[in-house]
């Protein structure tokens, strides 16, 4: 999953629901940061005025993170850092690699790789995976354990891909041994849809996994790939449930309150055909959040479209996949 809210907030102005990443109220036009902002803002001057020009940058690039794009607010900060940065002293360069490891060619490159991995944060990765892979192997062995943290890595490429797709940095995806794997945004998405199209991304990958997996048990038989099918399916699944940070609840933050309803139904659909139990906890949640207030005013289809198919789709791929 992409790293999102522990639980749904809402608007100091007018009581709407809010998506963890708006910067905005979608029904106010509050800024949800408002507090924070006029902190950082009197920081950043009084940083300038002190000539601490590095710092005051630091500020204002702190503060432009939590302004929405394409407002007034976002192009007077956007200047600032722009003039700013000109005068502030540039930041140090990443070291460059070594030049014995330039001269050995073809296998430079590899021995590059590996210089640049234990050189920077994705060594913690690195290690985050392998810690996985170990629990996993230990738990199912190592064919099975293979496929399934497989599985949850491709399905968290889904999120990276959507996140660079948007212009989004991120994390590389770290693991959480026995519980899953996350990836850290390092800007919020503009807006409460990129946001629901960036959490689904993640299972709309794991369904193409899973998928993968079962017609490969049908050209070969293998037990083994019926299992990881069902297991990717299910993980996936879990992944929907419109709870805490789950994918699911950031697909569920920009639907109305009729849309959230109609979700419920489909899964509901879902669930009379293939009985699948995971789809009983989205039920649940889900029905609890329609009947919750501050459900956005305008509806976003592609959004409800998205999760509708992802949620049917995955139940019956469990249902086929069920051994």
């Amino acid at each position: 999953m992409a790293e999102a809210a522990l639980a749904p907030r809402r608007c100091a102005g007018c009581g709407t629901e809010l998506a963890e990443v708006l910067l905005a109220c979608p029904a106010c036009a509050r800024l949800v940061h408002a507090d924070a902002l006029v902190r950082l803002t009197a920081e950043a001057r009084k940083q300038e005025e002190q000539g601490d020009l590095a710092a005051a940058l630091a500020s204002w690039q702190q503060a432009l993170a939590l302004l929405p794009a394409a407002t007034r607010q976002n192009a007077a900060v956007a200047s600032t850092v722009a003039r700013l940065s000109a005068l502030a002293p540039a930041a140090p360069s990443a070291p460059a690699a070594p030049s014995w490891l330039r001269k050995l060619g073809p296998v430079g490159v590899v021995a590059l790789a590996a210089w640049k991995l234990l050189g920077v944060t994705k060594f913690a990765a690195f290690l985050s995976l392998v810690a996985s892979f170990a629990l996993y192997w230990q738990t199912w062995g190592v064919a099975f354990g293979g496929g399934f943290l497989a599985s949850i890595y491709l399905h968290e490429l889904g999120h990276v891909a959507a996140l660079r797709w948007a212009g989004i940095p991120a994390s590389p995806p770290m693991f959480i041994p026995g519980v899953g794997a996350y990836v850290r945004m390092h800007r919020a998405p503009p807006d409460a849809r990129t946001d629901a199209l960036v959490g689904l991304a993640g299972p709309l990958a794991g369904l193409a996994v899973a998928l993968a997996f079962q017609i490969a048990w049908l050209a070969t038989g293998a037990p083994l790939l019926r299992a990881l099918a069902h297991a990717g399916a299910v993980l996936n699944l879990f992944n929907l449930v419109p709870l805490w940070s789950l994918d699911g609840a950031r697909g569920l933050a920009p639907l109305a309150q009729w849309q959230r309803w109609i979700l419920v139904l489909a899964v509901g659909g879902a669930w009379a055909v293939t009985r699948e139990g995971m789809l009983v906890l989205i039920l649940i949640v889900g029905a609890l959040r329609a009947l919750a207030p501050g459900a956005p005013a305008k509806p976003d289809h592609p959004a409800l479209a998205l999760f509708a198919a992802i949620a049917v789709a995955l139940s019956m791929l469990a249902l086929y996949s069920r051994g």
